[in-house]
């Protein structure tokens, strides 16, 4: 079982292998060195967690805006299914960024078989 702590640890380390895995070559050299998640919309028609994150390239370190999107609503975190948010190794297309934004957003139930 996945708690919330490790689940953010998880999706970290998860994250820089999502970076590495890219077609664009600069991008496969951007990781992520960290989530703070700040704000739980967990009752909300559009559920949500925010919060900052860093993101790294070789150059440089950046705090970025992050928005995990959540399948359903949910009562309280407890509730959260957190081993169901991280996306598995064979499984790609549930981030998006925007890199001139400093924005991050992750969405696990779109993720999609990586065939390549």
């Amino acid at each position: 079982m996945l708690d919330e702590n490790h689940y953010w640890i998880n999706l970290e380390i998860r994250l820089c292998r999502e970076f590495a895995g890219l077609s664009e070559r600069r991008y496969q050299y951007f990781w992520c060195d960290g989530f703070n998640p700040i704000d739980y919309i967990l009752d909300d028609p559009s559920p949500r967690i925010t919060g900052r994150c860093w993101i790294c390239n070789s150059l440089q370190q950046a705090e970025w805006s992050f928005v995990l999107l959540l399948p359903r609503r949910f009562h309280s975190r407890v509730d959260i299914d957190w081993a169901a948010l991280l996306p598995t190794e064979n499984e790609t297309r549930w981030m998006l960024f925007d890199e001139s934004r400093q924005f991050l957003e992750i969405e696990p139930a779109v993720a999609v078989p990586d065939l390549g």
